[in-house]
């Protein structure tokens, strides 16, 4: 027979080797030579619950509690807990958190108000896949919080923010949750952590929801991490980011009006009053507010830019630029006061990245920026083109960029496609990413994460020419692109030039800027020798308008615009109206993003003045999806561009159906799209140069039903001949372009230098 010093070595040895039985076996035995130990009965209570014998593990311990009295009792109650606390720590370094897990549960029937013992129950849990919302409602933790009156016991708030951090990583929007976490924080005696976390949380959120536009659930979270501290600067403004994603414009330009009140200092104030712009300019009545307001930045940029310039230690996010030139187009057609304001602050952000520690594969010298000099120049059989966008789906940037993937060729050219995104998609590409870009790339991949990270993988891929189909719409392609990734850099599409110093080019073609354009922007500007976007058509559903449901005659003329609030220049409003008042039984149908109470009061205060009655306006909800929306344009007879930011998209869809469509041309490039693709198409008929020609192509259209007819005709005997509709012939002068920026680069001195 074994000592009882044996028994006891024996068992604990194998109690540490998690050999529970045989643990049990030895203390059960210690136990009949040593009944009167009570230490010995809690031993075995241990071996006996880790063995699954919960029952016999109770009867243990309830056998070692009647062999003291009171006195004694609660010292035998901290040995125990000391015991299973010991064996929790050895489960938890071997990584068996399901058998941590269970002794926390019964550390917690133990003492059910000790609050560190429920958040590392939580924790366990977590790392067990035990965890689930029910778990988290039911542990005790806020009845806990509640009844905490032990000042001896100190609650760890360093564990507590940790908990609530892992469990808003892991929450999967259950309703219960969000309130459990905003309750159990109000506890912590500082909340900046769980309140950026919030934050984190609500703009992950929001960028995740653009797609399927649901921001109510991100509205949540920013609502309750201003709740836990209203004056959370990062939160007020991300609360009106999201009322602006929802549309609600009023609500947004409100918030903003009223934090800017509450800024301290220029980089606040800036950011405030970018989205007060915003907001006011998809509110029609509240136009010329907005344009004030965005005098007013300018002044607040320039004093910015001069404070800050050369200052060694300062960095910004690219949405603290991008968002606050972003309307200057829309509201005036000057691209050289725009250009030299999008340059100089895209110069500006790139000496701030300069100014970082490096990033792997980056100079030598203390910049993120990539260096290529040193990089094998041997020509590859096939040049490497990269795309970079976070719009290759069911988008303008997708539906127009996706025909060059089906026409390059892949005997001399390699396609990578990197889908940019906030975070890793968790269902995969789309049908649509997957079907036109992912599967007649060469490569594709999810690129997610920090900018740095993403450039990295287009670094190592060794990308010859990367190609930015998003310009200064996406902050994650913007901050890329500055970090220049490839030896060739390109914008395409998404909007106007970035003003990167780190952009080589910018695609263009011989109308869509002007000739002289190259004196103001930063890019060199490739001017391809037909057109800078061509598509083999586009997909048309079955209409869901008819004229009788509207209750517009059949022999009424219709016209009809599709633009978001934005694009509606009063002037341009104006010279519609003119239109409408000088063509008899005609109509004007308006469809787009905006604030449409406010576009109405509008619209019927300027009728009202002009003697037009509201029966001659109708306002129209979107379409379900695109392809519903291309048919639905049938229904006009006339479309109406905006003006100074005239369509694009837009306008080519309303060519490929065939609808006649007046246009004002102007000297930015957002001015002179409808144009460059009228004349692409063979259309001389609807361009105007000034405001009365535009109104005069207005009228001649509405009251000219031959000319409406033999423009239509033009156009769909264009879709045979014209390089707008020949998307095959557009990718050979990419490819020819691509091949000639890469000589280029290679018969360069300078490789990898920034202009």
């Amino acid at each position: 027979m074994n000592s009882p010093e044996v028994l006891k070595e024996k068992g604990q040895q194998a109690l540490q080797g998690d050999d529970f039985l045989t643990a049990a076996a030895c203390f059960e035995a210690l136990v009949e030579q040593e009944p009167e130990i009570p230490q010995h009965h809690l031993a075995l209570g241990l071996a006996y619950l880790l063995a699954g014998q919960e029952e016999a593990a109770q009867l243990a311990w309830a056998i070692a509690f009647s062999e003291v009295d009171e006195n004694h009792e609660n010292e035998l109650f901290q040995e125990l807990i000391k015991l299973i606390q010991a064996k929790t720590q050895n489960l938890e370094q071997q990584g068996k958190w399901e058998l941590a897990y269970l002794l926390y549960q019964h550390l917690h029937e133990i003492n059910p108000l000790d609050v560190n013992v429920i958040l590392q129950s939580i924790q366990a849990a977590m790392q067990g896949n035990q965890f689930d919302s029910n778990l988290l409602i039911c542990s005790g933790l806020l009845e806990a919080l509640t009844s905490h009156t032990d000042q001896s016991v100190s609650i760890d708030s360093s564990l507590m923010e940790t908990v609530l951090g892992d469990v808003l990583a892991w929450d999967v929007e259950d309703p219960e949750i969000l309130p459990w976490i905003e309750k159990v924080a109000s506890y912590l005696p500082d909340k900046t952590k769980i309140v950026y976390r919030l934050n984190e949380k609500a703009v992950q959120l929001r960028q995740r929801s653009i797609l399927h536009e649901d921001f109510d659930i991100a509205l949540t979270y920013a609502e309750a991490g201003l709740r836990l501290d209203p004056k959370h600067f990062g939160l007020n403004h991300e609360r009106i980011m999201i009322y602006i994603k929802r549309r609600d414009f009023k609500k947004a330009a409100s918030l903003a009006e009223k934090l800017f009140l509450e800024c301290q200092n220029l980089r606040t104030k800036i950011r405030t009053k970018g989205l007060l712009i915003e907001g006011l300019f998809h509110i029609p009545e509240r136009w010329q507010e907005a344009k004030e307001e965005l005098e007013s930045l300018l002044l607040l940029l320039d004093s910015f830019i001069q404070e800050y310039e050369g200052k060694s230690d300062f960095q910004i996010a690219p949405s603290f630029l991008l968002r606050n030139l972003f309307y200057f187009q829309y509201i005036q057609d000057d691209p050289k006061e725009c250009r030299v304001w999008q340059n100089r602050l895209s110069s500006f952000y790139l000496k701030t990245l300069q100014n970082q520690e490096n990033t792997p594969g980056a100079t030598a010298i203390a910049s993120p920026v990539f260096s290529h000099q040193n990089r094998q120049t041997t020509q590859r059989e096939k040049l490497r083109i990269g795309f970079l966008s976070e719009f290759m789906d069911q988008h303008s940037i997708g539906w127009l960029s996706r025909w060059i993937f089906q026409h390059y060729d892949a005997s001399r050219f390699e396609f990578y496609a990197y889908f940019q995104s906030h975070e890793l998609p968790l269902n995969g590409l789309s049908t649509f990413s997957e079907t036109w870009f992912a599967r007649p790339a060469t490569r594709s991949f999810a690129v997610y994460g920090k900018p740095h990270e993403t450039a990295q993988k287009i670094y190592d891929d060794e990308i010859d020419i990367l190609v930015d189909l998003d310009s200064v719409t996406s902050e994650d392609t913007y901050a890329v692109m500055a970090l220049k990734p490839a030896p060739v850099q390109v914008t395409w599409l998404g909007y106007d030039a970035s003003g990167l110093p780190t952009v080589d080019y910018f695609l263009v073609d011989p109308l869509v800027v002007p000739d002289h354009a190259n004196e103001y922007y930063a890019e060199a500007l490739w001017r391809l020798p037909r057109t800078y976007i061509a598509v083999d058509g586009f997909e048309v559903g079955v209409p869901s308008l008819q004229r009788k449901a509207l209750n517009i005659p059949s022999d009424a003329v219709v016209y009809f615009s599709a633009q978001t609030a934005i694009k509606r220049h009063p002037e341009t409003v104006s010279c519609q109206l003119q239109i409408l008042k000088q063509v008899p039984n005609s109509y004007l149908l308006l469809k787009g993003i905006g604030d449409n109470n406010s576009l109405r009061n509008a619209l019927f205060q300027a009728a009202e003045m002009e003697g037009i009655s509201r029966d001659r306006f109708r306002f129209l909800e979107l379409d379900k999806d695109e392809a519903t929306h291309r048919a639905n344009l049938s229904i006009a007879d006339v479309v109406l561009d905006t003006f100074p930011y005239t369509g694009a998209t837009t306008t080519m869809e309303t060519l490929w159906m065939g609808i006649p469509l007046v246009t004002r041309v102007g000297q930015q490039f957002a001015s002179r799209n409808s144009y460059a693709m009228l004349r692409h198409a063979g259309i001389e008929a609807g361009i105007a140069h000034s405001a009365a020609e535009y109104i005069e192509w207005g009228v001649r259209f509405g009251t000219d039903a031959g000319l409406r007819e033999q423009v239509q005709a033009e156009l769909w005997r264009s879709r045979q001949t014209s390089p707008l509709w020949n998307a095959e012939q557009f990718t050979r002068d990419m490819e020819s372009a691509f091949e000639q920026m890469w000589q280029r680069y290679l018969n360069s001195d300078g490789k990898n230098s920034m202009k």
